[in-house]
């Protein structure tokens, strides 16, 4: 179980949040493993916002991380659970096109070897605050490569698209939680 504390200050940084590693045992007990913070954290990440673990490998998405001169840009952590127990950071991942107020990192979801990443408040042709999502692909070498990004197909100004994101195999799922269907407001 992976739970996300976006509000939690560390290393003397208010909000720059944590996530938490937890094992299911078979008789239903749950057991702590871990506590996760981001290596570079800068108070206001919300670090934690979302989270992802799949197949030993966790996510955490820090949507206000500020990063080559943009801020509140984004970025998502990628660490893997080894066999003896210990958590490897396997890297940041930040959007190609990252712009400040992006908020990559918004939702995160991880199947087999692909990794999702939302950017609600990305803008591109469909206006501001469209928003995006990311696909990226997990290599065997524990590098991540970026597959491409996702926009709606109707986008609009301010349809939050990527503020939620889900992975299955090779199936994909984005909310957009500001879209006006319909003509009915979000």
């Amino acid at each position: 179980i992976a739970v996300g504390a976006k509000w939690s200050d560390q290393h003397g940084h208010s909000n720059s949040g944590a996530a938490y590693l937890y094992q299911v045992v078979p008789d239903g007990t749950v057991h702590y493993l871990h506590k996760v913070t981001a290596h570079d954290a800068n108070a206001t990440d919300y670090f934690g916002t979302s989270v992802s673990f799949s197949h030993g490998i966790l996510a955490v998405g820090a949507p206000s991380d500020n990063h080559s001169g943009h801020t509140d840009a984004g970025s998502a952590y990628v660490y893997r659970l080894e066999h003896n127990g210990s958590l490897s950071p396997l890297g940041k991942v930040t959007a190609s096109d990252a712009n400040a107020s992006d908020k990559f990192g918004s939702s995160v979801s991880l199947s087999g070897n692909l990794l999702t990443v939302g950017a609600y408040d990305d803008d591109h042709a469909g206006g501001v605050n469209a928003g995006s999502a990311y696909l990226f692909q997990l290599e065997q070498n524990g590098s991540v490569a970026e597959l491409g990004k996702v926009t709606a197909s109707d986008p609009n100004a301010s349809d939050k698209f990527g503020s939620s994101v889900s992975l299955s195999g090779n199936l994909l799922a984005v909310g957009a939680e500001g879209h006006d269907p319909n003509g009915l407001s979000s």
